[in-house]
């Protein structure tokens, strides 16, 4: 089921009776699982400490002063390895679900190739809630604020989207910020998010790293401490460092065997935007060059944490490498 089918159905008040509401977009599983309550009443709640046989005893239970009774159940893990029984018992319980109850998982870690995942994509109620494209952010961010009576240049959408990582909870965050910051004015412009709109540090660790690439050790030099102004710790931008430049070696391994960006998003586990990035600055590196930097990222985070050079010049080192 597609997010598009999912919001119509909810709109006709056609509901299955069961749902799995999962994927990087964390906003989207909590907004569609809150439409689902709007839409029926508010759910009785479980988690991943209640057994299978609970959830199972749960959905029997007629509703109370209500035509349906939605049941909502959070990162139980019945998707992922580790409780196999109780997930083939709810495999095998899920079609039998009454017609009065609706029962929507709401998940973080889910194996598609499951039996359990299978049997609710079957009954048609697996969503996949994936971040949106640039350009569905851009008229969702427009539709945001038009509802605060305000309206937002696009390329001043373009700087938020990309400042605030394409992450829908941040984006939603910044909004509000620009709304109160801009007063009575109509329209949020470019300098308004320059203003008050930092960016998140992969965001920052993306540019430097950018800037490394392009030969601008001076610039590069300027965001790290600029990030350590704002009170950012140096072995956690070594850790952001380090991951992205693997991100962009398994990207450029990809790239070379022709694999469309959206299987690489999937079979990476990535997000689309972090792939785009990583396919931008992989025309700057050669692999020989990443392996060489990853090395020397290892070298300085031994270093570090066995004593023999401060964090913060650590990384300083590694970026003039």
């Amino acid at each position: 089921m597609t997010p598009k089918e999912f919001n119509d159905s909810i709109k006709r008040g056609e509901f299955k009776r069961v749902y799995l509401l999962y994927g990087e977009e964390r906003y989207l599983v909590n907004h569609y699982a809150e439409a689902l309550a709007a839409a029926i009443g508010e759910p009785d709640n479980f988690d991943s400490s209640t057994p299978a046989a609970g959830i199972i005893m749960a959905a029997e239970n007629l509703p109370f002063l209500a035509d349906m009774r939605l049941i909502r159940v959070r990162d139980s893990r019945l998707f992922a390895s580790g409780r196999k029984a109780e997930s083939e018992a709810m495999t095998a319980y899920l079609p039998t679900i009454p017609d009065t109850t609706v029962l929507v998982f709401t998940e973080s870690e889910v194996d598609r190739r499951g039996r359990l995942y299978k049997k609710v994509a079957e009954l048609g109620g697996a969503v996949d809630c994936e971040t949106p494209s640039p350009q569905a952010l851009t008229t969702w961010l427009a539709r945001i604020f038009n509802e605060k009576g305000k309206s937002i240049d696009p390329a001043a959408a373009n700087i938020l989207i990309r400042n605030a990582a394409h992450n829908m909870t941040t984006l939603t965050q910044e909004t509000q910020k620009l709304a109160a910051y801009v007063g009575k004015r109509p329209t949020v412009t470019t300098q308004d998010v320059e203003d008050i709109c930092s960016p998140t540090l992969q965001t920052r660790v993306f540019d430097m790293i950018a800037a490394i690439a392009n030969g601008r050790t001076a610039i590069a030099l300027d965001m790290y401490h600029n990030m350590l102004l704002m009170k950012e710790q140096p072995l956690m931008i070594l850790a952001m460092i380090i991951r992205q430049l693997r991100i962009i070696l398994m990207v450029t391994a990809a790239s070379d065997k022709r694999m469309p960006k959206a299987q690489m998003a999937k079979t990476l586990g990535l997000r689309s935007f972090v792939v785009d990035e990583a396919l931008s600055q992989s025309r700057r590196f050669t692999i020989n060059k990443l392996f060489k930097a990853l090395s020397n990222c290892q070298d300085i985070d031994s270093k570090v944490k066995t004593g023999l050079i401060n964090a913060e010049i650590g990384v300083e080192l590694l970026i003039m490498q």
